[in-house]
């Protein structure tokens, strides 16, 4: 090996050396990071809610889904990113009711923002 090839065998050593530790320099990761962008939510232990987007012709059904495990029921309030239009729904004792925010959305992506309280 001639002293140029050794040169660039070492300028490529450094440049993945600085790019392994600019990946990795990013500040760590935290638990409570994962939801930072979403809205908190007002909720009782014993309601649940769960989001889904359904694929249908033309785009997406976004549906949020309460379930109300509580001994009351409840009554409760529903918006999204996409649709920020509040909803009122009443939610029996031990059922659940879907929402239908939004149908045939371009995006399959929705934050939502739920808030229940017991009657």
């Amino acid at each position: 090996m001639n002293a140029r090839s050794l040169r660039s065998q070492y300028q490529h050593a450094v440049w993945v050396a600085v790019v392994a530790f600019l990946i990795g320099v990013g500040a760590p990761a935290r638990a409570d990071d994962k939801d930072a962008g979403a809205p908190k939510s007002t909720l009782p232990a014993c309601v649940q809610v769960t989001t889904e987007s359904r694929y249908v012709p033309y785009g997406y059904n976004h549906i949020v889904t309460i379930r109300n495990g509580c001994s009351r029921d409840a009554t409760c309030v529903v918006s999204t990113d996409v649709n920020p239009k509040p909803e009122s729904v009443e939610v029996p004792t031990a059922k659940a009711v879907e929402v239908a925010t939004f149908l045939g959305a371009a995006s399959s992506v929705f934050v939502a923002k739920v808030t229940c309280a017991l009657r």
